[in-house]
């Protein structure tokens, strides 16, 4: 509303108040996370001090230990980012079978990944602590939840046997994924990949398809 040359702003609402102050959270974090993913790549995650980083995202130094405990947690987030952000848009995606985009979700974490290959590996380096894998958490790395999402609907499409345990499945497929990629973190040889997560989806449930009519 404008009272001459004055403009009175309407107070927001306590649920826009709400809506804007997770946002700005949200934004912060990711100005956090994208800074010392810079940095890290830049001179090493070593050489990277928790000043750098709240330098290089523009915030105060006390702003980190708001979003992050330790610097180490930065590392870990980038499994937990890149398995969210590439599950919800595989999860969403129309046109395609469940397998496929559970293929989908393991090529496209593949490539991913492969861009970090040196990140990745320090944080399996460091060790993925017990609590970690108890809590189907693995670093950030678990696709465990995604999977078993997948895997329901193609039981329930009948392209895998419903008689299978989902939850079950998706914690094989975990671990065989997990085994892969502690396995390409340590290989001196680089090797492609999407090409081995996408494998094991093949390994693990072409066996459990609908047998087709007999001959």
């Amino acid at each position: 509303m404008a009272i001459g040359k004055f403009v009175i702003r309407e107070p927001l609402l306590p649920q826009q108040l709400d809506g804007k102050r997770e946002r700005g959270k949200v934004e912060r974090r990711e100005r956090l996370y994208e800074a010392a993913l810079t940095l890290f790549r830049s001179q090493g995650y070593e050489g990277t001090t928790v000043a750098d980083i709240t330098r290089r995202a523009g915030l105060a130094k006390g702003t980190f230990f708001n979003y992050f405990p330790t610097k180490d947690a930065v590392l870990r987030y980038l499994g937990a980012r890149e398995v969210g952000r590439l599950g919800a848009s595989t999860l969403a995606a129309n046109g395609s079978s469940s397998l496929a985009k559970l293929k989908r979700l393991m090529s496209a974490l593949g490539a991913s990944l492969e861009k970090d290959r040196d990140l990745v590996s320090l944080i399996f380096r460091s060790g993925v602590t017990v609590p970690e894998l108890l809590a189907g958490d693995a670093g950030g790395f678990s696709i465990q939840p995604a999977a078993s999402l997948l895997i329901r609907q193609a039981q329930r499409t009948g392209e895998i046997n419903p008689d299978f345990d989902p939850d079950m499945l998706a914690a094989a497929l975990d671990a065989l994924y997990l085994q892969q990629l502690v396995r390409w973190c340590e290989s001196e040889q680089s090797y492609p990949l999407p090409e081995r997560l996408t494998g094991i989806v093949d390994l693990l449930l072409l066996g459990i398809t609908p047998a087709g009519p007999k001959r």
